[in-house]
């Protein structure tokens, strides 16, 4: 026999059916290794003597701590060493995010090289610091590297240019109903994200002299 499904629940199903959808979409933009992409190029472009300068530096960031951990992590994905390419199982997340680590550090070391702005070589710095203790929690706990992501973006142009930028801050909250939605994390998970990416950026911004 087929299961009996009522009216209300039939009439439900379309709802729920566009909202995950929705959710795995945002999933997808708002993926830290994407976000990483535009944060940087308009640090980089605010930030630069000219434009060869910002797009220079653009480019050596957008390699070391975009594009390179996603190439490691989609090869993972198709050898069959991670179930998806958002390595969603947190035993499977030690080995990339060691990867990213080192790219990002490898990164900073360029951006010094190239003498890069102060507020990008701080940008970095936070990456770093964040990245080095989310792969630590992340041992014993899944915290939302999504949520650190998004977060750290937001804080980052806040702090850099100003209270005008935080009416970004709904993507964070958008973002962190997409990843409950999918089922990827808990709202204590995103929380978490968000907290040490917020807390930790602002302290280094502050350590470096960004901000006041």
């Amino acid at each position: 026999m087929k299961p009996i499904v009522r009216k209300e629940e039939q009439a439900a199903l379309p709802r729920i059916v566009v909202g995950k959808r929705l959710a795995q979409i945002l999933s997808e933009l708002f993926n830290p290794l994407v976000v990483a992409l535009p944060t940087f190029l308009g640090i980089a472009l605010v930030t630069a003597p000219d434009l060869l300068h910002a797009l220079l530096w653009w480019v050596v960031a957008a390699l070391g701590v975009s594009i390179a951990p996603t190439l490691f992590v989609l090869r993972g994905v198709r050898s069959g060493r991670y179930t998806d390419h958002h390595v969603s199982v947190r035993e499977q997340r030690l080995v990339p995010l060691l990867f990213g680590f080192a790219c990002v550090v490898i990164t900073f070391i360029l951006l010094l090289a190239l003498h890069a702005s102060r507020p990008l070589i701080a940008t970095m710095t936070a990456v770093i610091v964040v990245l080095l203790l989310a792969t630590l929690i992340t041992r014993f706990w899944k915290i939302s590297l999504h949520l650190v992501g998004i977060a750290g973006a937001v804080t980052a142009y806040t702090l850099l240019f100003g209270p005008l930028f935080l009416f970004l801050s709904p993507l964070v909250l958008l973002v962190g109903w997409a990843r409950w939605r999918v089922g990827a994390h808990t709202p204590w998970q995103a929380a978490a994200g968000v907290a040490l990416a917020v807390s930790l950026t602002t302290g280094i911004f502050w350590l470096w002299r960004i901000v006041p």
